[in-house]
């Protein structure tokens, strides 16, 4: 794989996801990702532990989702000598990535105004919870309260009538992360102009927002959320089920081309020349469209249904569950998902991060998709490793280790 950002160096002084995420996508791109952890670890070490998955040293399997790729460094930042050697690797890195709060970074200061002052060829990224104005700024703020539950997506993106949702920890961080690691390149083709670095911001709050974006616009309008299937805004982009029980989602965009393949392979023709079914008017009769599509897609079953949508040209797809992914054709043959490995040899299909990079056409998905070269680090994995690079001496790594300024890994 073609990695664009070989050559450049990140601190990554993350915790939990989002942070992480961020810096492991900078990773997947080739940079050299430094992870900065306390003495004690990054906290994010037993996140998956609510999620059923293993949190030893040895295994760790959502910790290395969002840390592989990276070297890690144990640092106590409340030690003279812990402070300089971050100080030693910033003034040698390109990009400072972080999701500590900025009273934090303030306290450590480790604050954008400060940072800059010292090294101000550093590309600073941040991602917080709500923004760095208002009056919540300084408040926690995790993806299920400042992504799901302020946005409105835990309660409008449900059945009508059901309860919130219980939003999948860690969905609103991997989106967000995305967006800081776009961030941080357009930082750093600031920097290859100018030679200076900038401050580059996002929060869960605002990635939420720009997700909802439609229904934001739309319910100033009249559009009322949350919605039901049972009326929606257009019958024909609904789920429905199949005669075997198979929920599937079709999507119609331009009703007066598609709606008269459809019904006509449904049978029902006589009601092709009736514009309430078979062009955009349908919009108006969604409840008794709704109910005439459900009963018809309930005689056959969703093989049946699968061909024949097909053979239209109608966009439509099984709904999956979770638990489908991992054995997914499409994510397994486009490497969407992956087999890796646990440092005590178990092995576990995990996401990869999403973008591509390529100056040839590809023979084969290997030529671009991303790979796990590094497990995520245990903590203090590369201490040793990182200072020798540093250019200190055996005598003074030892006596940083005996005073607990750093930490190494034991295994």
């Amino acid at each position: 794989m073609f990695k664009p950002l070989e050559g450049v160096k990140v601190v990554d002084l993350t915790y939990f996801i989002a942070g992480p995420g961020a810096a492991k996508i900078l990773a997947d791109w080739g940079a050299d990702v430094i992870k900065v952890e306390p003495i004690f670890g990054d906290p994010g070490r037993t996140t998956g532990k609510p999620m059923c998955m293993p949190t030893e040293d040895d295994c760790n399997v959502l910790y290395n989702i969002y840390n592989g790729n990276k070297r890690g460094l144990s640092l106590n930042l409340k030690s003279e000598a812990g402070k300089e050697i971050l100080e030693k690797i910033l003034a040698q890195s390109d990009v400072f990535v972080s999701s500590y709060r900025t009273g934090a970074l303030k306290r450590l200061g480790l604050d954008y105004e400060s940072l800059h002052a010292r090294h101000p060829h550093i590309v600073w990224g941040q991602i917080n919870g709500y923004g760095d104005f208002g009056p919540i700024k300084d408040n926690p703020g995790f993806d299920t309260v400042a992504f799901w539950a302020r946005s409105g997506a835990m309660m409008d993106l449900v059945e009508k009538d059901s309860s919130p949702v219980n939003p999948l920890i860690g969905f609103g961080d991997a989106t967000t992360s995305c967006s800081l690691a776009g961030g941080i390149c357009g930082g750093l083709y600031n920097k290859l102009r100018t030679g200076e670095g900038c401050k580059v911001m996002v929060s869960l709050f605002s990635q939420a927002i720009w997700s909802a974006s439609a229904g934001i616009a739309s319910t100033q309008y009249g559009d009322i959320y949350p919605k039901t299937r049972l009326n929606p805004g257009t019958p024909v982009m609904n789920t429905y089920r199949s005669s075997d029980n198979i929920w599937f989602y079709m999507s119609i965009l331009e009703p007066e081309r598609y709606n008269p393949r459809l019904l006509k392979r449904l049978g029902l023709d006589s009601l092709l020349d009736n514009p309430s079914y078979s062009g955009t008017e349908c919009r108006e009769n969604a409840i008794e469209m709704t109910k005439v599509l459900s009963e018809e897609f309930a005689k056959y079953s969703y093989k049946d249904i699968d061909a024949m949508l097909t053979e239209e040209d109608i966009a439509h797809e099984r709904v999956q569950s979770l638990k489908d992914i991992a054995n997914d054709p499409q994510a397994n043959e486009n490497l969407f998902v992956a087999p890796v490995k646990e440092w005590d040899g178990t092995e576990t299909k995990i996401s990869m991060t999403p973008v591509r990079f390529t100056k040839n056409e590809p023979r084969s998905i290997e030529d671009i998709a991303p790979t796990i070269e590094r497990t995520a680090p245990k903590i203090g994995m590369h201490t040793v490793e990182i200072l020798k690079e540093l250019g200190y001496s055996d005598e003074y790594i030892e006596e940083c280790i005996e005073s607990g300024a750093v930490a190494t890994d034991k295994g």
